[in-house]
């Protein structure tokens, strides 16, 4: 996977590109930018799969380079790195899209845990990011939920199957199916992704 990184910081970004390069052979930081105006330029002139930025920087936040560069790219794949944590911050960013949130007090796994996830698809929050998000979230926008729908989607999130969910809670894979259905249409979700970033916003992942 090719990555554009972008920090104002230029010790952090040849720190990171390291890190990223030295952990394996399948991703390369095809090109680093140290502004949002250089990064801008970078994202019309090249392809890249993933975009790997900070979250506040001069002139731009990374949400703003992250909503222009999807305008630019409807396929990139989008991670913060970021020393901020606000919970109203990264709810936002997972209603944009976002892909990944790793905080640079984290370790340099969670880097490739977040590129790992990503490529397959899924969504990667670090454990310190998750838990802010479990101890800052509003469980009220939870309550439509049954506390029976509540345990199927904190299953479903952690991609255990059908069978297993209804082994689990010894009920019939008919009545999972149904519980599935009925989950997706109160939360206004069609697919996995979609429910993961509804669990993570509403504390249920």
């Amino acid at each position: 996977m090719e990555i554009l990184l972008v920090d104002d910081h230029r010790i952090l970004l040849e720190g990171t590109k390291t890190i990223i390069e030295s952990t394996s052979d399948k991703y390369r930081v095809k090109d680093i930018a140290s502004s949002v105006e250089e990064a801008l330029e970078l994202l019309k002139q090249n392809d890249y799969d993933v975009l790997i930025t900070d979250y506040e920087m001069p002139g731009m936040t990374g949400m703003e380079l992250i909503q222009i560069a999807k305008t630019i790219n409807p396929d990139l794949r989008t991670i913060v790195l970021s020393m901020h944590d606000e919970p109203a911050v990264v709810k936002e960013l997972l209603k944009l899209g976002l892909n990944g949130f790793v905080l640079k007090s984290d370790s340099h796994q969670d880097i490739f845990e977040a590129l790992k996830r990503v490529e397959e698809g899924k969504i990667y929050l670090s454990q310190s990011i998750s838990q802010m998000l479990i101890h800052h979230t509003d469980k009220s926008n939870s309550s439509s939920l049954t506390p029976r729908e509540q345990e199927i989607v904190k299953l479903i999130v952690k991609e255990y199957s059908t069978k297993q969910i209804a082994e689990i809670l010894f009920i019939s894979e008919k009545t999972v199916e149904t519980h599935r259905k009925n989950i997706l249409k109160k939360t206004e979700t069609t697919n996995l992704v979609g429910l993961t970033k509804y669990a993570f916003k509403h504390g249920l992942a």
